[in-house]
């Protein structure tokens, strides 16, 4: 995962985006679910992804969306806030960094839709609670979590 991350080896989030396609695919049909109605990467701040030079995020949501014919809206939700780097914090300081971070910028796209929030790793979950918070305030019916990793 850091070679994806933290050294632009975007082959690694291909490969990745496709086994999360494969393993979410098999899930939605054995739950009989149907698959959500949009796809939405975390977004990074600008500043961000700037310095990474991309959103991995990002990465993982193109060939996903692709693979399960699924639309992305990858405009939609935007960081607004530069917080801090998440690595070393508690999960209350997380959370606390994290608030307002998020915006949804075209409500009308998610009213009343089911969308799958994309990340490569959840930790704490604090990132995702605040992403899907602004979208369950922006109007969406219900938001997804999917990521590759999860660490303890």
């Amino acid at each position: 995962m850091p070679a994806f991350k933290y050294h632009k080896q975007l082959i690694y989030g291909r490969l990745l985006a496709h086994l999360l396609a494969d393993y979410v695919s098999f899930a939605y049909q054995e739950q009989q679910h149907a698959l959500p109605d949009a796809l939405i990467p975390m977004p990074l701040h600008r500043k961000r992804q700037a310095q990474r030079g991309f959103n991995q995020a990002l990465e993982l949501a193109r060939p996903m969306a692709r693979t399960l014919g699924c639309p992305m809206l990858s405009a939609t939700l935007k960081r607004v806030q530069a917080t801090h780097t998440q690595q070393g914090l508690t999960a209350q300081q997380r959370k606390h960094n994290l608030r307002g971070a998020f915006e949804c910028s075209a409500p009308e796209k998610v009213t009343g839709l089911h969308l799958a929030l994309i990340d490569d790793v959840l930790t704490t979950g604090a990132t995702a609670d605040e992403a899907s918070y602004t979208l369950l305030k922006a109007g969406a019916q219900s938001v997804s979590i999917w990521c590759v990793a999860r660490t303890p």
